[in-house]
C-alpha cells in the first residue's frame, strides 16, 4: 500500500488534539472542578439549557448561522464570522452577546421573531459573563487548541535515501509516480535541455553558438556548468524579478481615476533584479522589503507601496477613511499572500471563513503598517554623489567667474522660475523659517515644497518632526499646508495662500538648527508657471520675535512675462572669445543638468513612514464603526510578537519582517519553494500558491515540499541553491514527450511523469522576437520606456504606439508598468496590470493572441530585420533557412523542413518566411 502522508498529518492533528483534551481532563481534576472541555458545572446547570431553549436552533452544532456556535464556552469565545466579541469575560456591557439579545430594534434583536428575553434570564447570562473566574479553563483550552491544516503545521523532514543513493527530488516525486503507475521519460536531448534552461531560467533563447558548444562539451559535468553560466548572467535576475513583481503588484502608475505617473518607482523594480542576482537570502529579502530603512536597504521598502493608490482626495472625511483603509488593506494583504501565502484580506470585514484569522488579527496586522504613507522618499546621498554635487558647484562657481564680464547685470542672479529655486546664504543657526511672498506672476502664490537644508540634508520634512503654519489657506482639496513639507512636489502636493500680497508660510523645528540653503519652486514637474513668487524674502528666527533675512528676490534679475532675461550677452564678441565663452555657458547648462539629474536620483517611491494613529478593529470593515482598540500583531495562531499599543512604527514593522522570515514560521519557506517549482514546471506543488489555508488546495507531493523547505532554510535560505537542486534533477531534465497511456491517468502531468511544456509569458515571446531579429537591446536597470503616448491631463489617456525605434527594444521587464492598461500586442497573453497580486499567470488563447503575432506593426517590423539578419549571416538560400531554424528553435531543419521553406520563400519572400518563424508554436513554447 503506498504511504499517504495526508493520513499521517490528519492523525497527528487528531492525536495532539486527544492529548490536548486529556490535559485539560487533567487539570480540571485537579483543580476539584470537571470541565466538559472548557466548560464549568454553572454554564452546564444554568446557561446551557437558557441557550438550548432560545438559541441553539441556529446557534448550534448543526445550524451555524454567522458561523456562531453558543453550545461550549469555547465556541462562545471563538466567536462568529463578525468578529464580534460574543462574551468578553469579566464585563458583560462589552459583550456582543448582551447587546443583541438587548437590540432597541426588534429586526436585529436576538433572537429573531421572538419575544425578547425576560430580564431574570439577561441578569442570570450577565452574572455568568461577568464571573471572569469561570472563563480560566476555557481560555486556557482555547490557546492551547492546535491549528490542524497542514501548512500550519511545523516542516517536516521526511526519510529519504542516504547521500549518493538517489536524487531527492527525483526519489520523492518517483515514489508518488510509482503509485499510480507512471514513469520517468527518457531525458531530454541536450539541444532541447539548453533551450529548455534558457528560457525558464533567462526567457530568452541561446544563441546558436551556444547551443553547438554545448552539444560538444564531453565533459561529465557539462550540464553543471552550463547551470552555473546561466546562475550567473545578470539575465537570470531580469526573467525571476518579473515573477515577483507580478507577485508584488508592481506598476508604475498610481491607477484608480487619475493614473497618473510614478516617475521614481523603477528603482524598486532594479533593486530586486539585484537582489536576485546577488542571490540575496531570501530571509534578508523579506526584512529589507518590509524594514529595508531599518536594515540600511531603503529601497526595498518600495514593496509596502508598490500597489495602486487613489491620489485624488475628496472633502468627505468618511471617504477619505475608506481610502486609507484601502490602502492599509492592500499592504496587508500583499504581505499575506507574498509571504505567507494567506488570505489575511478576507478578515477585513468579519472573521475569515476558513482560515484561522480573526478581524482583531488583521486589523492587528494593519496597526503594524499603520504608519506608512504613499509618497517618494528623498534617500541620502552617497559619499560618492556628495563628493560629484561639491565637484560640479565648484566648476559651475569656476565658469561663472569667467563669464562675470559678459553678465548683463553683474551683481544679480537669475530670475525666478516655476520649477526650482535656490536660495544660498552663509550658515545661520535658527528655529524658525519664515518665507513671505509680497507679489506673484499671477493669482495667490502656490509652493509645491519648501526645502531647508543643513548641509545635504532637507531639515524642512514633516518626518522629521517640524511644524508648518501659515498666514493663511487657500481651501482647496488639492492644495493644503501638510503639502509645504511632506517631500512630495508637483501642483497636486501644494500649498496655495489665501492672499497674493503679504502672505507668509513658516517651518518650526524642533530644536535650534544650522541651515544655509533653502529650495523652493512653484511646481517642480514643470507643469505650471502661474502664481509664481517674484516678489518674496526669506527670514530666520531663533526665537520667532527677532528676525534675520537671509534671501530675497532683490538681488534677481526680473521676468520678462514668464520667461527669464538671458544672463550674458555675447553679442558683441568675436572669433575666439566667442568661441569660449560659448563653450563656457554650455558646459554651465550641462553642469546644471547634472547637478538636478544627480539630486532627482535620490528619489524613489518608497513611501514615507509617520508616527501610527491608534488602529481599531473596525465593525464590518466600517471605519465609521470603530470598535476596541488593538495593539500590532501578527496572527495568533502563529503566535504573539508582543508589541504594544505605544511600540514605534519602524520597531512594529521590524517585528512582523522578522515574524515572517523566522525558521519557526511554518509557512514562509513552503510559500516560496512552491513558487520557484511554479515558475519550473509551470504549477507548483500546491497550484494555490498564494492560498495555502483551506481554501486552497492540497500539495501533491507533500513531504517533497516539506523537504525543499527544510533544504531552502539549511542552505541559508539560497535561491540559487535551490535552482541548482532543481535543475540538476532528472524530473526537470527529462522528456516533454506525450506518452498516450501516462496521458489517460495524468492529463495535467501534475504527477511529472514527462517535462510539462507550456507557452512562453508575454515578456519571454517579446525578448525572444528581439533576441532572434538581432534588435534586442540589454541595457540594464535605469527608467523604463513605454508602450503609450501619454495625453497628459490631469486624468492621464494612453495610447499605445504605432511605431518602434532602438528605445523600446530594451527587455519587457524594462517596458513603464501602466496600471488598467495593458501594451495593445503583448498585453494580451494573460499580462497583469499591477492593480492586483498576481501570483500565477494564466495561459489562455484567443484570435487576438494570434492576430498580434501575425499583423502588429511590432512583430512585421522585426520580420523585416530577422530576415536582413539571416540575408547577412548566411551566404546561401539553404544556409538562411537553417540559421533561422538554429536561432528560433534551437535545433537544425529537417530536410523535410528546407524544402517546404524554400518553397515558401520563393512564393512568399524572405521577410514572410521571418513572420512565419516568429509565429510557430516552438517559438513561443517552452520544450
Amino acid at each position: 500500500m503506498p504511504h499517504l502522508p495526508f493520513l499521517e498529518i490528519r492523525f497527528s492533528a487528531f492525536l495532539s488534539k486527544v492529548i490536548a483534551v486529556f490535559a485539560i481532563l487533567a487539570l480540571s481534576c485537579s483543580n476539584g472542578q470537571m470541565l466538559a472541555i472548557g466548560d464549568d458545572t454553572r454554564f452546564e446547570s444554568e446557561i446551557l439549557p437558557l441557550l438550548q431553549s432560545k438559541c441553539l436552533a441556529c446557534h448550534g452544532e448543526k445550524e451555524k448561522e454567522g458561523n456562531l456556535r453558543l453550545d461550549s464556552m469555547i465556541a462562545i469565545l471563538r466567536g462568529g464570522d463578525s468578529g464580534e466579541p460574543t462574551v468578553v469575560p469579566g464585563s458583560s456591557h462589552s459583550s456582543y452577546l448582551i447587546a443583541k439579545l438587548l437590540h432597541k430594534d426588534a429586526g436585529q434583536r436576538m433572537p429573531p421573531d421572538a419575544d425578547p428575553l425576560l430580564e431574570s434570564d439577561i441578569a442570570k447570562l450577565r452574572a455568568w459573563i461577568d464571573a471572569e473566574d469561570l472563563w480560566k479553563g476555557a481560555r486556557e483550552l482555547l490557546a492551547k487548541q492546535t491549528i490542524d491544516h497542514w501548512s500550519f503545521q511545523p516542516i517536516r523532514i521526511p526519510n529519504i535515501p542516504p547521500e549518493g543513493m538517489a536524487q531527492p527530488i527525483d526519489w520523492l516525486i518517483e515514489a508518488k509516480r510509482h503509485s499510480i503507475g507512471l514513469h520517468v521519460s527518457a531525458l531530454a536531448d541536450r539541444r532541447q535541455r539548453i533551450r529548455r534552461l534558457y528560457l525558464v531560467m533567462h526567457g530568452m533563447p541561446p544563441s546558436p553558438e551556444r547551443v553547438d558548444a554545448f552539444e560538444r562539451d564531453e565533459r561529465p559535468d557539462a550540464w553543471e556548468r552550463l547551470i552555473e553560466e546561466v546562475l550567473a548572467s545578470p539575465h537570470y535576475g531580469e526573467r525571476w524579478a518579473s515573477h515577483w513583481l507580478d507577485i508584488v503588484r508592481f506598476g508604475e502608475t498610481n491607477g484608480f481615476e487619475t493614473n497618473r505617473e510614478r516617475p521614481t518607482a523603477y528603482p524598486y523594480r532594479d533593486w530586486v533584479i539585484d537582489a536576485f542576482n546577488q542571490d540575496k537570502p531570501y530571509d534578508r529579502f523579506i526584512l529589507e522589503q518590509i524594514a529595508g530603512d531599518r536594515y540600511g536597504e531603503p529601497i526595498g521598502t518600495g514593496f509596502l507601496v508598490a500597489g495602486p493608490n487613489d491620489i485624488v482626495k475628496g472633502q468627505d472625511q468618511l471617504l477619505g477613511l475608506m481610502q486609507r483603509q484601502d490602502e492599509l488593506t492592500d499592504i496587508v494583504n500583499t504581505t499575506g499572500t507574498a509571504f505567507l501565502g494567506l488570505t489575511i484580506g478576507c478578515a477585513r470585514c468579519h472573521n475569515h471563513k476558513f482560515d484561522p484569522i480573526s478581524q482583531v488579527d488583521f486589523y492587528s496586522m494593519q496597526a503594524i503598517f499603520a504608519g506608512v504613507e504613499h509618497a517618494d522618499t528623498e534617500l541620502p546621498l552617497s559619499e560618492a554623489s556628495r563628493k560629484g554635487l561639491e565637484d560640479i558647484r565648484s566648476k559651475i562657481a569656476l565658469l561663472r567667474e569667467s563669464l562675470v564680464r559678459y553678465r548683463k547685470y553683474p551683481n544679480r542672479r537669475e530670475p525666478v522660475n516655476a520649477k526650482e529655486n535656490v536660495e544660498s546664504f552663509p550658515a545661520i543657526e535658527g528655529r524658525f523659517v519664515r518665507f513671505t511672498i509680497e507679489n506673484t506672476n499671477a493669482s495667490e502664490p502656490c509652493i509645491d515644497e519648501l526645502q531647508i537644508f543643513s548641509k545635504d540634508r532637507n531639515v524642512a520634512l514633516a518626518s522629521q518632526g517640524t511644524k508648518a503654519t501659515s498666514s493663511g489657506d487657500f481651501v482647496h482639496p488639492l492644495h493644503k499646508l501638510e503639502h509645504i513639507n511632506d517631500g512630495e512636489f508637483g501642483n497636486e502636493r501644494s500649498w496655495i495662500a489665501k492672499i497674493r500680497s503679504g502672505s507668509w508660510v513658516q517651518i518650526e523645528f524642533p530644536t535650534i538648527t544650522s541651515i544655509e540653503r533653502v529650495v523652493w519652486g512653484r511646481d517642480q514637474k514643470g507643469r505650471f508657471a502661474d502664481r509664481l513668487a517674484t516678489d518674496y524674502r526669506i527670514e530666520v528666527s531663533i526665537d520667532g520675535a527677532s528676525w534675520t533675512t537671509v534671501a530675497s528676490s532683490r538681488d534677481r534679475l526680473p521676468l520678462k512675462g514668464e520667461q527669464p532675461l538671458d544672463e550674458y550677452d555675447l553679442t558683441s564678441l568675436q572669433g575666439e572669445e566667442l568661441r569660449l565663452a560659448m563653450e563656457s555657458v554650455d558646459q554651465i547648462k550641462k553642469l546644471e543638468g547634472e547637478r538636478l539629474l544627480l539630486l532627482a536620483s535620490r528619489k524613489v517611491y518608497t513611501g514615507k513612514f509617520v508616527k501610527p494613529s491608534p488602529t481599531h478593529r473596525l465593525y464590518r470593515g466600517d471605519p465609521s464603526a470603530p470598535r476596541e482598540q488593538v495593539v500590532p500583531g501578527g496572527l495568533a495562531s502563529l503566535g504573539k510578537l508582543g508589541l504594544s499599543a505605544d511600540t514605534p512604527e519602524q520597531a512594529r514593522r521590524v517585528a512582523i519582517a522578522g515574524w515572517i522570515a523566522s525558521r519557526e514560521n511554518p509557512l514562509t519557506a513552503r510559500v516560496m519553494v512552491n513558487r520557484l517549482w511554479q515558475f519550473h514546471f509551470g504549477t507548483g506543488l500546491v497550484d494555490t500558491p498564494s492560498d495555502f489555508g483551506a481554501n486552497g488546495t492540497l500539495p501533491t507531493h507533500p513531504e517533497l515540499l516539506d523537504w525543499l523547505a527544510s533544504e531552502f532554510m539549511k542552505r541559508n535560505w539560497s535561491l540559487k541553491e535551490m535552482h541548482r537542486m532543481i535543475l540538476r534533477s532528472v524530473t526537470w531534465q527529462q522528456s516533454s514527450r506525450p506518452n498516450e497511456q501516462a496521458l489517460r491517468i495524468d492529463a495535467g502531468s501534475r504527477y511529472l511523469w514527462r517535462f510539462p511544456p507550456r507557452r512562453l509569458e508575454a515578456e519571454g515571446i517579446r525578448d525572444s522576437i528581439l533576441a532572434v531579429s538581432g534588435k534586442l537591446d540589454l541595457g540594464m536597470g535605469g527608467p523604463g520606456f513605454s508602450a503609450f503616448e501619454v495625453e497628459l491631463e490631469n486624468v492621464r489617456h494612453y495610447f499605445p504606439k504605432r511605431s518602434y525605434g532602438p528605445l523600446d527594444w530594451r527587455r519587457m521587464v524594462y517596458m513603464t508598468k501602466v496600471r488598467q492598461e495593458k501594451d495593445s500586442i503583448f498585453g494580451v497573453f494573460d499580462c497583469p496590470d499591477g492593480s492586483q497580486v498576481a501570483p500565477k499567470r494564466s495561459r489562455s488563447t484567443t484570435p487576438l493572441q494570434a492576430l498580434n503575432l501575425l499583423n502588429s506593426n511590432f512583430v512585421l517590423q522585426q520580420a523585416e530585420y530577422f530576415a536582413a539578419r539571416l540575408e547577412q549571416e548566411s551566404p546561401t538560400r539553404e544556409a538562411k533557412v537553417k540559421r533561422a531554424f538554429e536561432l528560433c528553435f534551437g535545433r537544425r531543419p529537417a530536410e523535410e523542413e528546407i524544402v517546404d521553406s524554400l518553397s515558401f520563400v520563393s512564393e512568399q519572400g524572405w521577410s514572410q518566411f521571418a513572420r512565419a518563424m516568429l509565429n510557430a508554436n516552438e517559438f513561443v513554447f517552452i520544450p
